[in-house]
């Protein structure tokens, strides 16, 4: 078995095997638009790492996107052709991947991936190799069924010990942070409710959806480079759509597959005095009628009037990712929160240990955000 970075010659074996194991079901189109592929094989940030048989076919593939900024890594894709399962192929994969992007780039602290649930195979995976389970996201995408992922990452000690953890974790995520500091050995936080707001806050009133890729994505470069986003940090996420108000004073991007309805919300520009939960409220309803049907949004954990107005507005945390985002020499915590419109599905999921405290710490959550009358009112 040979492992390998992948050229542009192993493109169409690599199609194939996505084809053949999903039935053309795959979600992504980077595993099927031959020029997506051939782009991010050329990239300078983007590894595809293959396994070849001793009949060279590709047997089996894994892809890793990188962010030199913040020396982070995410790891996905992983697929192994049905007959050359069980010999534990994506291991030695994997592995060789993870070697290869620690000794080839400028540095690696953090590498993370999300594993499907429909078996138990990749979550033993990622456990052996040293992943730590972080959280879940309950219905995150479609292929021919709902698929529950679980999140889990390799954090190097390099990266817990620039760490920031001066600062109150908001008590409605408490429970959640306790989970994660016993997989990864964080200290005890001690806890906050954030203050009402100091000032009046105004609505956002008229937004409107605008689905132009190529100018979203220039508008979206262009306010980054100058500084002028609030929040801006959802890697590895290009926006294809935005969110904004008629005198542009309010832009929310996001990106939003067409595919299965999974959406994210990249980062936004907007004024400081802003209600964040009507925002919110409103883009959830916008994002559904040009068919979201699963939305996520990550958030600073030091953050929490930020964090407030998001539960407020019905998103229900679902994972904490320690020492994830780079500012010069200190690495900051985040939260996932997630915002589902569909019927939850969980026929095909099958959980291993701490991800069944996840998805249980979900709907404990969801319970007491989406159910409680006091948060109904904005």
């Amino acid at each position: 078995m040979k492992f390998l970075l992948a050229t542009e010659m192993d493109i169409f074996p690599i199609s194939q095997l996505y084809f053949d194991v999903y039935q053309g079901a795959y979600p992504d189109p980077l595993m099927k638009d031959f020029s997506l592929m051939t782009n991010f094989i050329q990239s300078s940030v983007g590894f595809w790492f293959i396994a070849k048989d001793e009949n060279n076919k590709v047997v089996a593939s894994v892809l890793a996107a990188y962010d030199q900024e913040d020396l982070i890594a995410k790891a996905f894709g992983a697929v192994v052709r049905n007959d050359s399962r069980g010999k534990g192929v994506m291991e030695k994969l994997l592995s060789f991947g993870i070697e290869y992007l620690r000794k080839n780039t400028a540095g690696v602290d953090v590498i993370y991936s999300t594993t499907r649930t429909v078996n138990e195979a990749a979550q033993t995976l990622t456990e052996k190799l040293g992943f730590k389970k972080l959280g879940i996201f309950p219905n995150a995408h479609r292929t021919n069924d709902y698929e529950t992922h679980c999140l889990a990452a390799i954090i190097y000690p390099e990266a817990l010990e620039k760490r920031n953890s001066d600062y109150q974790i908001h008590h409605e995520v408490a429970s959640l942070y306790s989970i994660v500091q016993e997989e990864v050995d964080l200290p005890t936080l001690s806890t906050i409710v954030p203050e009402s707001p100091s000032k009046v806050l105004v609505s956002p009133g008229d937004l409107e959806v605008v689905k132009s890729p190529k100018f979203v994505s220039y508008r979206y470069s262009h306010l980054k480079s100058d500084k002028q986003l609030e929040f801006e940090f959802f890697p590895f996420h290009q926006p294809n759509l935005v969110i904004m108000s008629p005198d542009q004073s309010i832009e929310l991007f996001c990106h939003l597959s067409s595919v299965d309805g999974y959406c994210v919300i990249v980062g936004g520009k907007m004024p400081n005095n802003l209600n964040f939960t009507e925002l919110f409220l409103t883009s959830n309803k916008l994002l559904r009628d040009v068919g979201a049907r699963y939305i996520e949004v990550i958030v600073r954990a030091d953050r929490p009037k930020i964090l407030e107005s998001i539960i407020r507005a019905k998103f229900i945390p679902c994972g904490f990712f320690p020492a994830f985002q780079k500012i010069n020499d200190k690495r900051h915590d985040f939260i996932v929160f997630s915002r589902s419109f569909e019927i939850f599905d969980f026929q095909n999921v099958k959980l291993k240990g701490l991800n069944q405290v996840y998805l249980e710490e979900y709907f404990k959550a969801w319970k007491r955000m989406s159910l409680n009358p006091k948060l109904l009112k904005v």
